[in-house]
C-alpha cells in the first residue's frame, strides 16, 4: 500500500508541476513533461500491482471497499496528471495548439 500513497502524491505533484511548466522555455518544458510522464507511468504500474495484491489478501468487505477507493483515486489522479503532462508536452512542441 505504500506505493499507492507514493504514486498518488507524486501524481498530484506532477499535476502541479505540469501546470507551472506551461510558461517555461519550450524545449525544457517538453523534456521535463516527458520525463515526468514516464516516471508517472512507472509509478502507476507499481502502485496498481500493489493495490491488486492487497485486494487479493483483503479479508473483509470493508477493507476491499477501502482498497477499491484507493484504486479509483489512483486511476483518476493518473489520468488527470497524464493528460496535463501530455498537453504540456504537445503544447511545447507545437505552439499552435490552443
Amino acid at each position: 500500500m505504500k506505493w499507492s500513497l507514493y504514486a498518488i502524491l507524486y501524481l498530484i505533484g506532477v499535476l502541479t508541476m505540469g501546470l507551472l511548466l506551461v510558461g517555461v522555455e519550450q524545449v525544457i518544458a517538453a523534456a521535463l513533461d516527458l520525463v515526468f510522464l514516464v516516471i508517472a507511468i512507472v509509478l502507476f504500474r507499481v502502485a496498481a500491482k500493489d493495490v491488486s495484491a492487497a485486494l487479493d489478501i483483503a479479508a473483509d468487505d470493508k477493507e476491499r471497499v477501502e482498497l477499491r477507493m484507493v484504486q479509483a483515486l489512483l486511476i483518476s489522479t493518473f489520468v488527470i496528471s497524464a493528460t496535463v503532462l501530455a498537453y504540456g508536452f504537445l503544447k511545447a512542441l507545437f505552439p499552435f495548439i490552443p
